[in-house]
């Protein structure tokens, strides 16, 4: 896996590689008109990178947790991650074509709560992330189905709560043992 660090002022990192899928049996879908918005209680720990991506560098500890948000096209392709994770709160944008990712972390000092943060980018900036990720299509349709985008946000706001807990629940069940 690399990472580009060229410029100190680039937008996210970038990386040739796709994420870790998600698990299913920890996942809600919510269809949103052209997108589903897939939320997980996801886990990332140094065991489970090492087994998912193993090329993955792991002199740093990872050990972080939380509720995701998928943003993924009528085929199931993800195109847009938002990890509001409990230590480092992130998003990615897919590059399919590219078979790539640009990660960029969520500054809570300048951002606010992460979780608000996630729901307003479904809301108000979604056409334009997903333009970026290269769903240059994907981003035109969900132009045209606002209200349904608002409609399913609202469903993943109930949701996150959930998937947050459930996340910490797992994380605290797998380091008691």
């Amino acid at each position: 896996m690399t990472a580009t660090n060229a410029n100190p002022y680039q937008r996210g990192f970038h990386y040739d590689v796709m994420p870790i899928a998600p698990v299913e049996e920890h996942c809600v879908p919510i269809v949103a008109g052209p997108v589903t918005f897939v939320v997980e209680s996801r886990l990332l720990t140094n065991e489970i990178l090492a087994t998912e991506m193993p090329e993955v560098d792991l002199t740093a500890a990872y050990d972080d947790f939380g509720a995701t948000v998928h943003v993924c096209d009528r085929q199931g392709v993800e195109h847009l991650r938002f990890d509001c994770f409990e230590h480092e709160p992130h998003y990615h944008y897919l590059m399919q074509a590219e078979g790539g990712q640009l990660v960029c972390r969520i500054d809570e000092v300048a951002d606010g709560d992460p979780v608000a943060w996630k729901l307003e980018r479904l809301r108000q900036r979604l056409p334009a992330m997903l333009d970026l990720a290269g769903a240059h299509g994907l981003a035109r349709a969900v132009e045209t189905e606002r209200v349904a985008i608002d409609q399913a946000a609202a469903q993943v706001a109930g949701l996150l709560r959930w998937a947050q807990e459930d996340a910490t629940r797992r994380r605290n069940g797998a380091t008691a043992s």
